[in-house]
């Protein structure tokens, strides 16, 4: 499958995974109180996790922050794009190594068709990060693989 059709099917899967977030907030499953909203919550780990994914190999392509904006809809430049990765780099080491994989646990024991929609999406993000990258390095493609082990 091409980046394209990677970055289409991913936008229409975050479209429905957003749906499934409201319907279980409509339900008291999840807690706004404590977690905010949930669709904002799980959106920023993917926003995260992605980001890691892209500095891995210590360069941030025009081309990765292009794709990033089209899935999501921001407005990043390459520029600022860094500046967010400089100011929370602590923050996305910790939830790739730690939060992603509670947060995923959290979610099967709220939905479980959810959380195998979310497993998907980082799937995807995965491939469309490493697809858009003009010369894909190890340490990116290693720590895609690491990731996707934590999603089986």
């Amino acid at each position: 499958m091409n980046i394209d059709a990677l970055t289409e099917s991913f936008k229409m899967k975050y479209e429905k995974f957003i749906i499934g977030c409201d319907a279980q907030e409509e339900l008291a499953e999840w807690d706004t109180e404590c977690n905010g909203e949930m669709d904002v919550y799980y959106e920023n780990d993917l926003v995260g996790i992605i980001l890691t994914l892209v500095v891995a190999d210590g360069a941030i392509s025009q081309k990765e922050v292009d794709y990033l904006n089209r899935c999501f809809g921001f407005d990043y430049t390459v520029e600022t794009l860094e500046e967010v990765y400089k100011t929370c780099s602590s923050e996305l080491d910790d939830l790739f190594c730690n939060r992603f994989s509670e947060g995923v646990e959290q979610l099967r024991g709220i939905n479980e068709k959810l959380a195998d929609a979310y497993v998907e999406l980082v799937d995807i993000a995965c491939d469309i990060i490493i697809a858009s990258d003009d010369v894909i390095a190890t340490s990116e493609t290693e720590a895609a693989k690491a990731l996707k082990a934590t999603l089986k």
